[in-house]
């Protein structure tokens, strides 16, 4: 399978090299600094789990054409800078696939300038941070790569692509209404990353119980407002989490899960420049549950501190 990875950022780098490693043709499309750096060295990965690290040489292309033939684009890079690439894909007809694996809340409407049937919704299983040349990742045992058609159906080229990110490695799942489950899942991403800003890191969250406490409280008020306008809440671990479990129990959860590595991996590298994709992810969400009869005090107060909290340096989040 011919693929463009659009985006050689971590989730790029990661999916590109064991793409590549288990025989699929990858090209990554890259510029300035980072082009000349994958030209140079290739991807390099260090597995923050186990410490390996591996370099994969694939090619590196810096445009897109309108005559370029790839059977997948595969796109990664942040919600924020998407408007910058949709003119690109719309303008090339010949890639049947796209398929977007970032986060996306607004759904279909986001792609209203593509042929609806060229589009796959995804989420990536990863997370990480991007140091110099090295990609340290980790991957999440918690979240599969999530997979699914516009319509819900499971079609061939959804089986193709499941085979394809297996041989890789990955965990898959097909979801049929991968929308709904972007949405819900926005709500505790940002969520985590607003209170995780509020306290300078998650190690810092981690140790707040009362910040912990409000945050609880703030994803519970989305999922319950968002369940209100209609929308089935997937993934179901989320319903559990904060529906059901006893509050002080999911506080313990969560602040065991934020002494972890993970945190610093897929929390921490979101505070620096990566905040402005949670703030537009925010916002969308907020939109929608403005028209929710559940009211969202404490949410709305957490992604406030979002909006108006400056970016935090690397060093500082992960102390």
């Amino acid at each position: 399978m011919d693929i463009l990875v659009y985006g050689a950022g971590v989730i790029g780098s990661v999916y590109a090299a064991r793409l590549q490693e288990v025989g699929q043709n990858v090209s990554v499309l890259a510029r300035g600094q980072r082009a000349v750096s994958l030209r140079a060295h290739g991807i390099q990965l260090e597995n923050a789990s186990t410490g390996r690290r591996t370099t994969t040489q694939v090619s590196v292309v810096e445009d897109l054409a309108p005559t370029d033939t790839y059977d997948v684009v595969l796109v990664t890079v942040r919600l924020d800078q998407l408007h910058s690439v949709l003119p690109i894909l719309a303008a090339n007809r010949q890639v049947p696939t796209l398929l977007f694996m970032l986060n996306n809340p607004a759904g279909m409407r986001q792609f209203e300038q593509l042929d609806p049937h060229r589009v796959v919704a995804g989420f990536p299983a990863l997370g990480g941070v991007r140091e110099g040349d090295v990609v340290h990742y980790i991957t999440l045992r918690q979240v599969p790569t999530m997979l699914g058609e516009a319509d819900g159906r499971v079609t061939p080229r959804l089986r193709q692509l499941a085979a394809v990110f297996k041989q890789a490695g990955f965990t898959v799942h097909l979801n049929p209404d991968m929308h709904m489950w972007l949405r819900t899942h926005a709500i505790m991403d940002m969520g985590i990353i607003a209170a995780a800003m509020m306290t300078g890191g998650s190690a810092q969250l981690a140790r707040s119980r009362r910040t912990v406490v409000m945050l609880v409280e703030a994803i519970r008020e989305g999922l319950l407002s968002l369940r209100a306008l209609g929308t089935p809440l997937t993934p179901f671990y989320l319903t559990m989490l904060f529906l059901w479990f006893p509050r002080w129990l999911t506080v313990i959860l969560l602040q065991s899960l934020l002494r972890t590595r993970l945190s610093v991996l897929g929390i921490d590298a979101h505070l620096g420049d990566d905040i402005e994709e949670i703030r537009q992810m925010a916002q969308e969400i907020m939109e929608q549950l403005r028209s929710s009869p559940r009211a969202t005090p404490t949410l709305t107060r957490l992604m406030v501190v979002l909006e108006q909290t400056p970016p935090l340096d690397s060093t500082s989040a992960k102390r």
